[in-house]
């Protein structure tokens, strides 16, 4: 396991860091994102997804539960942006049918507030925590957990 710290300043800043972070992935990871609201989960997806060129919005998944971007970037054909803040127990996941996306090799997940459901079935291959600092300034940690 290996954790790498960094400091941003602005949205640009964080989706800037999550760009550089997308050429680490090669589809078939599940990354957990952690932090309260509002301290750049969505922003830092965004990034990724701008970095495999999706040109679309990219909205946070607080109501919808699930957003599916399709990309086209090397291997990867999907990114998969998953909030489960708003679920109450694990048969509220399978309903999602998330089982068979997060076990293709050409997508990658992002799934905010993972501890909300004590029984996931899934364990992430990165762990990213987003920290809001004053100022407009995120403190953000990469956590992989295997190198």
């Amino acid at each position: 396991m290996s954790n790498t710290t960094y400091t941003t300043h602005s949205d640009q800043q964080t989706k800037k860091l999550a760009g550089e972070f997308a050429r680490t992935l090669h589809g078939g990871e599940v990354i957990f994102l952690e932090g309260d609201l509002g301290s750049g989960k969505t922003t830092f997806v965004r990034g990724v997804a701008e970095a495999f060129g999706f040109q679309d919005p990219v909205r946070s998944p607080t109501f919808t539960i699930v957003n599916r971007y399709p990309v086209v970037k090397d291997s990867i054909r999907q990114i998969l942006h998953v909030d489960l803040y708003r679920l109450k127990d694990a048969s509220e996941l399978t309903a999602l049918a998330l089982q068979e996306d997060l076990e293709r090799p050409d997508t990658v997940a992002f799934i905010e507030w993972p501890y909300v459901v004590p029984e996931i079935p899934w364990t992430p291959d990165v762990v990213v925590q987003l920290k809001s600092l004053p100022i407009g300034t995120h403190e953000i940690v990469i956590i992989r957990q295997s190198e």
